[in-house]
């Protein structure tokens, strides 16, 4: 992708203040200081350390430590028990696991530019029960790290706000998430401290999980209004967070995590300012996020449709600019301008999700035909995207013999804010160029077949459409300023194996 796009996109497409936040060269993403290798070379042991301990004993599955996993087909990872070492871990309190996902997606229209991309994760997971090891009853610790490799197809062929790929990101070896986990009155109440990720816990959707694009993940209503994404993949952040059990069907929990993941900031691109995932920063306020959840019908001898509904707040204390107008009152588009956004101090917003099932199927909860329905509203002046929404509709189990298979079809909407349009419509009247493009929303549809081949292996056909990607701007790739980026068809596969 051309620089110009790189510098242009990457201030919005993170939800950062262009005055504060403003992109710098790519190629400085080279430029590595002591500390950043010291960084490096400690994230390199953690993924070395984890990478040999799990290939000798991968993970249980569903931390069951009495069920000897059966034939090479039925077990629940590729690897086995390794003659029973696995289930003498999870008896002591340690559980190991490697996933790995990767897939090729490819664009052969619209876009910046056409052609395909192959992009990978190998994750790498270490639990360990302190109750089992040391009998600190309900104490837990938890350790990961990723190796990500690839192409990056929206960074570098469509030039998207909503990546096409949830495992998309810079390539890099990296500590992802490292917590304690401390569980108190009968489960009623557990505190989490550590290395966090916000999309871990909040703002999920059980049934929105299956899609490959990032916004059925964490929403783009949220990640784009948040300096470098918020504390989300690749990129968590030190954190706490508190969760309560009221009852069986009402849960409430909050948290706090550290302003922008990426660290203090410099020229370069947020995931490589962070690039081994040991920066540990605090800098840039705090991000704030609290949810209620009520969920009903979840037992499996329940006589209606499971449901899950939550709604939640968050709040970033932080300083943001206002994305029309500079400090002196004027149009950032005027000539006179000073380029440095009016400041405002804070910003936040609310949200919904709804899970909610249709038609039940043979076991309940896990097969049948559901409905998810998300979205959330922020302030339009210091925000890129002040209305999101998301939904769409699964059918575990449609085909008979497939019961483990999943079809879906999920749309996802984000809206660009007034104060982005103001923008570019002075910029029209300034320049004169009445045909410019003016910002407006991103929509993606995605239609998904997840077919579970083994237990531990899973293929993914996928097909997403684009409509305006990056929200209707300029097209760096068509040598001229009046023609936004096409609309975009992708299509593709995904693999993923447990080991």
């Amino acid at each position: 992708m051309p620089a110009p796009f790189m510098k242009y996109r990457s201030a919005w497409a993170r939800g950062a203040a262009p005055a504060d936040e403003c992109q710098g060269d790519i190629m400085n993403k080279r430029k590595y200081n002591g500390d950043a290798k010291s960084r490096t070379s400690f994230g390199l042991v953690v993924v070395s350390l984890l990478s040999l301990t799990a290939l000798a004993h991968p993970a249980l599955a569903d931390g069951d430590c009495e069920v000897t996993p059966p034939g090479f087909w039925e077990r629940d990872t590729a690897l086995g028990s390794f003659g029973g070492a696995r289930t003498e871990l999870c008896k002591k309190g340690v559980q190991l696991g490697v996933t790995s996902v990767n897939e090729m997606l490819a664009n052969p229209y619209g876009g910046v530019s056409h052609g395909g991309k192959g992009q990978g994760r190998m994750q790498f997971d270490l639990d360990i029960d302190l109750e089992k090891m040391a009998e600190l009853k309900g104490t837990t610790l938890h350790a990961g790290a990723m190796w990500i490799y690839g192409g990056r197809i929206s960074g570098k062929n469509l030039g998207n706000l909503m990546p096409v790929s949830n495992i998309e990101a810079i390539p890099s070896r990296r500590l992802f998430t490292l917590w304690g986990q401390q569980v108190l009155f009968d489960d009623m109440l557990s505190v989490r401290l550590g290395q966090l990720a916000v999309d871990d816990e909040f703002v999920v959707s059980k049934l929105s999980s299956v899609f490959v694009n990032s916004t059925f993940g964490f929403p783009f209503g949220i990640s784009g209004n948040l300096p470098s994404g918020g504390a989300a993949f690749p990129m968590p952040t030190p954190g706490a967070r508190v969760k309560l059990n009221l009852t069986d069907e009402v849960s409430w929990m909050t948290a706090a995590f550290a302003g922008d993941p990426a660290g203090k900031f410099d020229v370069r691109d947020p995931q490589w300012r962070n690039h081994d995932g040991t920066t540990f920063s605090f800098s840039r306020g705090t991000f704030y996020i609290t949810e209620g959840a009520y969920a009903v019908n979840q037992e499996k001898n329940s006589k209606g449709l499971p449901g899950t509904y939550k709604l939640g707040a968050w709040y970033h204390s932080a300083r943001f600019n206002d994305q029309h107008f500079d400090n002196l009152g004027q149009s950032l588009a005027s000539g006179n301008t000073t380029g440095i956004g009016n400041p405002v101090r804070g910003n936040g917003g609310v949200y919904f999700v709804i899970d909610q099932m249709l038609i039940k199927g043979q076991r309940w909860s896990e097969e049948g035909l559901g409905v998810f329905l998300r979205g959330g509203v922020s302030p339009s002046d210091r925000n890129q995207v002040p209305f999101y929404l998301d939904g769409g509709i699964s059918y575990k189990g449609l085909f008979a013999g497939r019961e483990e298979d999943t079809l879906a079809l999920g749309v996802g909407y984000g809206q660009l804010s007034g104060s982005l349009q103001g923008l570019d419509r002075d910029t029209r009247q300034i320049n004169g160029q009445p045909t410019r493009p003016v910002r407006d929303y991103e929509t993606v549809i995605e239609v998904t077949y997840q077919a579970q081949i083994t237990p531990w292996w899973t293929i993914q056909p996928d097909v997403q459409y684009v409509i305006h990607p990056g929200g209707n701007i300029p097209n760096p790739g068509a040598g001229s300023q009046f023609t936004p980026i096409g609309d975009t068809f992708i299509f593709g596969a995904r693999t993923a194996i447990k080991f």
